[in-house]
C-alpha cells in the first residue's frame, strides 16, 4: 500500500488543525496552507472531502474556516486516509472468492492473503490517532 499525496496532505491539514485545536476558532484554508506549505486550491478540495467524511466542520464568512468535528483522540489516521483515498487495501485484487469458486490456481489463497494484509494495514493506521500525531509534533510523545 502506498499513501497518496492526497492522503498525506489530508493528514497534514488535520494535524495542523489539531495542533491549534485549543484556539476554538475556525482556521482559514489560507492559514492551514501557510502553516503546512500545502497548495491552497488542492487543500480546499481535500478539506471538502474531509468535511463530507465528518472529520471537520466549516463556518462560512468573515472569521470562517475549518475546525475538527471531534476530538483529535477520536480521529484515527486510517479514517483520514480512507476519507480522501477510499478504502485502505493492499491492492486492487477484489474480494476473496466464496465457497472455493476460484477461476485460477492459487487465486483464492492469494486473494485471502491480500485481504488480510489490507486488514493489518487498516488496523495499524487506526492505532494512531490525530492526538498521537500532535503529541509527536510537539515532542511530548512517549513513542
Amino acid at each position: 500500500m502506498k499513501v497518496s499525496t492526497r492522503g498525506d496532505y489530508a493528514s497534514r491539514a488535520l494535524l495542523s488543525l489539531a495542533l491549534h485545536d485549543g484556539e476554538s476558532v475556525p482556521t482559514s484554508v489560507r492559514d492551514v496552507a501557510e502553516r503546512t506549505g500545502l497548495p491552497q486550491p488542492y487543500l480546499e478540495q481535500i478539506l471538502l472531502a474531509l468535511k463530507g467524511a465528518g472529520l471537520v466542520r466549516s463556518k462560512r464568512g468573515v472569521g470562517g474556516g475549518y475546525v475538527l468535528a471531534r476530538p483529535p483522540a477520536d480521529i484515527p489516521l486510517g479514517k483520514i486516509v480512507s476519507a480522501v483515498d477510499g478504502p485502505i487495501q493492499a491492492g486492487d485484487f477484489g474480494e476473496p472468492h466464496q465457497n472455493g469458486a476460484c477461476d485460477h490456481e492459487g487465486q483464492c489463497v492469494l486473494l485471502a492473503v491480500w485481504s488480510e494484509v489490507g486488514g493489518h494495514i487498516r488496523e495499524h493506521l487506526d492505532s494512531f490517532s490525530l492526538a498521537d500525531m500532535a503529541d509527536r509534533a510537539r515532542g511530548t510523545s512517549s513513542t
